[in-house]
Protein backbone atom coordinates (compact mmCIF):
# COMPACT_ATOMS: atom_id res chain seq x y z
CA UNK A 1 0.00 0.00 0.00
CA UNK A 2 1.54 3.28 -0.90
CA UNK A 3 1.22 6.60 0.72
CA UNK A 4 -1.84 7.72 -1.40
CA UNK A 5 -3.59 5.07 -0.38
CA UNK A 6 -2.62 4.63 3.80
CA UNK A 7 -4.96 6.80 5.00
CA UNK A 8 -7.93 4.85 3.64
CA UNK A 9 -6.39 1.58 5.43
CA UNK A 10 -9.27 -0.22 6.82
CA UNK A 11 -11.92 1.38 5.20
CA UNK A 12 -15.32 -1.02 5.02
CA UNK A 13 -16.55 -2.32 1.77
CA UNK A 14 -19.33 0.11 1.99
CA UNK A 15 -16.24 3.08 2.15
CA UNK A 16 -15.19 2.03 -1.39
CA UNK A 17 -16.08 5.42 -2.89
CA UNK A 18 -14.66 7.13 0.29
CA UNK A 19 -11.38 5.78 -0.82
CA UNK A 20 -11.44 6.22 -3.99
CA UNK A 21 -12.20 9.96 -2.77
CA UNK A 22 -9.32 10.23 -0.84
CA UNK A 23 -6.74 8.80 -2.95
CA UNK A 24 -8.03 11.56 -5.80
CA UNK A 25 -7.81 13.89 -3.12
CA UNK A 26 -4.02 13.14 -2.35
CA UNK A 27 -3.24 13.01 -5.89
CA UNK A 28 -4.58 17.09 -6.18
CA UNK A 29 -2.70 17.61 -3.23
CA UNK A 30 0.37 16.21 -4.15
CA UNK A 31 0.24 18.43 -7.68
CA UNK A 32 -0.46 21.58 -5.95
CA UNK A 33 2.93 21.10 -4.42
CA UNK A 34 4.69 20.65 -7.55
CA UNK A 35 5.99 23.92 -9.51
CA UNK A 36 4.53 22.79 -12.50
CA UNK A 37 0.73 22.59 -11.25
CA UNK A 38 0.74 25.01 -8.68
CA UNK A 39 -0.61 27.79 -10.48
CA UNK A 40 -3.59 25.30 -11.43
CA UNK A 41 -7.15 25.91 -9.68
CA UNK A 42 -8.63 23.43 -7.74
CA UNK A 43 -11.09 22.08 -10.18
CA UNK A 44 -8.33 21.80 -13.29
CA UNK A 45 -5.87 19.63 -10.46
CA UNK A 46 -8.80 17.22 -9.81
CA UNK A 47 -9.26 16.91 -12.94
CA UNK A 48 -5.63 16.17 -13.60
CA UNK A 49 -5.73 13.65 -10.59
CA UNK A 50 -8.37 12.18 -12.58
CA UNK A 51 -6.20 10.81 -15.39
CA UNK A 52 -2.57 10.21 -13.47
CA UNK A 53 -1.69 6.84 -12.84
CA UNK A 54 0.12 5.61 -9.42
CA UNK A 55 3.26 3.78 -9.89
CA UNK A 56 5.43 2.48 -7.06
CA UNK A 57 9.67 1.94 -7.83
CA UNK A 58 11.55 0.20 -5.09
CA UNK A 59 14.85 1.04 -4.27
CA UNK A 60 17.62 1.08 -6.76
CA UNK A 61 14.90 0.13 -9.95
CA UNK A 62 14.74 1.79 -12.91
CA UNK A 63 11.90 4.65 -13.91
CA UNK A 64 13.10 4.73 -17.15
CA UNK A 65 16.84 4.48 -19.13
CA UNK A 66 18.64 6.59 -21.33
CA UNK A 67 17.96 6.42 -25.01
CA UNK A 68 14.59 4.52 -24.87
CA UNK A 69 11.30 6.16 -26.18
CA UNK A 70 9.65 8.80 -23.46
CA UNK A 71 5.80 8.96 -23.33
CA UNK A 72 5.30 9.90 -20.16
CA UNK A 73 6.52 12.10 -17.48
CA UNK A 74 6.74 11.53 -13.47
CA UNK A 75 5.57 13.82 -10.40
CA UNK A 76 7.36 12.43 -7.57
CA UNK A 77 5.08 11.98 -4.03
CA UNK A 78 7.31 9.95 -1.84
CA UNK A 79 10.57 8.80 -2.44
CA UNK A 80 14.15 10.28 -3.67
CA UNK A 81 15.02 9.70 -7.69
CA UNK A 82 18.42 10.33 -9.56
CA UNK A 83 18.52 11.43 -13.00
CA UNK A 84 21.83 10.30 -14.31
CA UNK A 85 23.68 9.96 -17.50
CA UNK A 86 26.27 6.69 -18.29
CA UNK A 87 28.99 5.97 -20.88
CA UNK A 88 29.45 3.05 -22.86
CA UNK A 89 32.16 2.29 -20.54
CA UNK A 90 29.65 1.73 -17.64
CA UNK A 91 30.70 5.11 -16.43
CA UNK A 92 27.83 7.39 -14.88
CA UNK A 93 27.36 10.90 -14.02
CA UNK A 94 24.89 12.42 -12.08
CA UNK A 95 22.58 15.08 -13.34
CA UNK A 96 20.42 15.81 -10.46
CA UNK A 97 18.67 13.85 -7.51
CA UNK A 98 14.82 14.80 -7.11
CA UNK A 99 12.85 14.86 -4.04
CA UNK A 100 9.09 16.07 -3.14
CA UNK A 101 7.75 17.65 -4.92
CA UNK A 102 9.29 17.28 -7.87
CA UNK A 103 8.53 16.45 -11.42
CA UNK A 104 11.00 15.27 -14.28
CA UNK A 105 10.79 13.70 -17.25
CA UNK A 106 9.48 16.24 -19.50
CA UNK A 107 12.04 16.92 -21.73
CA UNK A 108 11.30 13.56 -24.11
CA UNK A 109 7.43 14.64 -24.15
CA UNK A 110 8.05 17.80 -25.87
CA UNK A 111 10.19 16.80 -28.65
CA UNK A 112 9.03 13.28 -28.92
CA UNK A 113 12.51 12.48 -28.78
CA UNK A 114 14.25 9.45 -26.91
CA UNK A 115 15.35 9.93 -23.02
CA UNK A 116 18.05 11.92 -22.41
CA UNK A 117 18.81 10.33 -19.29
CA UNK A 118 17.86 7.37 -16.88
CA UNK A 119 16.24 7.39 -13.65
CA UNK A 120 16.82 5.29 -10.85
CA UNK A 121 14.65 5.27 -7.57
CA UNK A 122 17.31 5.94 -4.42
CA UNK A 123 14.22 5.28 -2.43
CA UNK A 124 11.30 3.37 -2.55
CA UNK A 125 9.32 5.93 -4.55
CA UNK A 126 5.61 6.69 -5.47
CA UNK A 127 5.04 8.31 -8.48
CA UNK A 128 2.23 10.14 -10.54
CA UNK A 129 2.49 9.28 -14.20
CA UNK A 130 1.05 12.24 -16.40
CA UNK A 131 1.33 11.03 -20.15
CA UNK A 132 2.09 13.30 -22.98
CA UNK A 133 -1.23 13.43 -24.35
CA UNK A 134 -1.83 15.03 -20.72
CA UNK A 135 0.40 17.29 -21.10
CA UNK A 136 -0.07 18.52 -24.47
CA UNK A 137 -3.69 18.71 -23.31
CA UNK A 138 -3.38 20.95 -20.27
CA UNK A 139 -0.46 23.38 -22.16
CA UNK A 140 -3.11 24.21 -24.83
CA UNK A 141 -5.78 24.53 -21.64
CA UNK A 142 -3.56 25.74 -19.12
CA UNK A 143 -1.50 29.30 -19.89
CA UNK A 144 0.08 28.74 -15.92
CA UNK A 145 1.32 24.91 -17.03
CA UNK A 146 3.29 26.30 -20.51
CA UNK A 147 4.79 29.26 -18.30
CA UNK A 148 6.11 27.22 -15.12
CA UNK A 149 7.21 24.30 -17.72
CA UNK A 150 9.53 26.81 -19.39
CA UNK A 151 10.48 28.00 -15.80
CA UNK A 152 11.58 24.17 -15.14
CA UNK A 153 12.75 23.84 -18.69
CA UNK A 154 15.21 26.86 -17.73
CA UNK A 155 15.96 25.72 -14.93
CA UNK A 156 17.04 22.49 -16.64
CA UNK A 157 19.69 24.27 -19.25
CA UNK A 158 21.21 26.57 -15.90
CA UNK A 159 21.85 23.00 -13.73
CA UNK A 160 23.65 21.50 -17.28
CA UNK A 161 25.44 24.50 -17.63
CA UNK A 162 26.67 25.18 -14.07
CA UNK A 163 27.45 21.13 -13.86
CA UNK A 164 29.60 21.71 -17.32
CA UNK A 165 31.25 24.87 -16.10
CA UNK A 166 32.12 22.97 -12.56
CA UNK A 167 33.68 20.27 -14.65
CA UNK A 168 36.00 22.53 -16.56
CA UNK A 169 36.79 25.05 -14.33
CA UNK A 170 36.58 23.77 -10.59
CA UNK A 171 38.87 21.43 -8.99
CA UNK A 172 37.53 18.29 -7.13
CA UNK A 173 37.49 19.88 -4.10
CA UNK A 174 35.46 22.93 -5.07
CA UNK A 175 33.71 20.44 -7.00
CA UNK A 176 32.49 18.55 -3.76
CA UNK A 177 32.53 21.60 -1.63
CA UNK A 178 29.39 23.01 -4.42
CA UNK A 179 27.68 19.90 -3.85
CA UNK A 180 27.50 19.39 -0.15
CA UNK A 181 25.94 22.66 0.04
CA UNK A 182 23.75 21.54 -2.54
CA UNK A 183 22.81 18.51 -0.63
CA UNK A 184 21.91 20.82 2.39
CA UNK A 185 20.20 23.88 0.51
CA UNK A 186 17.10 23.21 2.90
CA UNK A 187 19.37 24.21 5.43
CA UNK A 188 20.82 27.61 6.66
CA UNK A 189 23.20 28.85 8.58
CA UNK A 190 26.32 26.67 10.22
CA UNK A 191 25.25 23.38 11.03
CA UNK A 192 23.16 23.02 8.55
CA UNK A 193 22.67 18.42 7.55
CA UNK A 194 23.09 17.50 4.12
CA UNK A 195 20.68 14.52 2.99
CA UNK A 196 22.05 10.92 3.49
CA UNK A 197 24.80 10.27 0.48
CA UNK A 198 27.50 7.37 -0.02
CA UNK A 199 30.41 8.32 -1.22
CA UNK A 200 30.39 6.27 -4.15
CA UNK A 201 26.84 8.53 -5.11
CA UNK A 202 29.13 11.75 -4.58
CA UNK A 203 31.72 10.75 -6.93
CA UNK A 204 29.07 10.27 -9.57
CA UNK A 205 27.67 13.92 -8.77
CA UNK A 206 31.21 15.55 -9.16
CA UNK A 207 32.55 13.73 -12.05
CA UNK A 208 35.68 11.90 -9.54
CA UNK A 209 36.31 8.79 -8.65
CA UNK A 210 35.64 7.68 -5.05
CA UNK A 211 39.12 6.89 -3.84
CA UNK A 212 39.76 10.81 -4.90
CA UNK A 213 36.40 11.96 -3.41
CA UNK A 214 37.26 10.46 0.13
CA UNK A 215 40.52 12.18 -0.18
CA UNK A 216 38.48 15.54 -0.53
CA UNK A 217 35.80 15.08 1.98
CA UNK A 218 38.65 14.36 4.67
CA UNK A 219 40.47 17.25 3.40
CA UNK A 220 37.24 19.53 4.53
CA UNK A 221 37.08 17.65 7.58
CA UNK A 222 40.43 18.56 8.60
CA UNK A 223 40.20 21.97 7.94
CA UNK A 224 36.92 22.11 9.92
CA UNK A 225 34.55 22.75 6.88
CA UNK A 226 32.30 19.61 7.40
CA UNK A 227 32.03 16.77 10.00
CA UNK A 228 30.22 13.11 8.92
CA UNK A 229 27.24 12.57 10.46
CA UNK A 230 26.42 8.69 9.68
CA UNK A 231 25.97 8.91 5.94
CA UNK A 232 25.33 12.55 5.88
CA UNK A 233 27.77 15.92 6.79
CA UNK A 234 27.51 18.76 8.41
CA UNK A 235 28.25 22.02 7.05
CA UNK A 236 30.44 23.72 9.82
CA UNK A 237 31.73 26.73 8.34
CA UNK A 238 29.55 27.64 5.29
CA UNK A 239 31.47 30.63 4.31
CA UNK A 240 34.82 28.32 3.84
CA UNK A 241 32.73 26.04 1.41
CA UNK A 242 31.10 28.95 -0.45
CA UNK A 243 34.78 30.25 -0.95
CA UNK A 244 35.74 26.85 -2.77
CA UNK A 245 33.03 26.23 -4.72
CA UNK A 246 33.32 29.62 -6.36
CA UNK A 247 37.05 29.57 -6.77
Amino acid sequence: MTVLGAACAGASPAGVKIRRDVNLQQKAEVLSRTELFKGVDEAARRLIAERVAERVVERGRSVFVQGEPGDRMYVLAEGAVKLYVSSRDGGIVELARHHPPASFGELALLDGGSRSASAEAVERSVLLVVTRAELLRLLRSEEKVAAALLRALGSMVRRTTRQVTDLVFLNLQGRVARQLLLLAEDGNGAGAITRRVTQGELATMVGGARQTVNQALKSLEASGCIRAVGRAFALLDREQLQRLANE
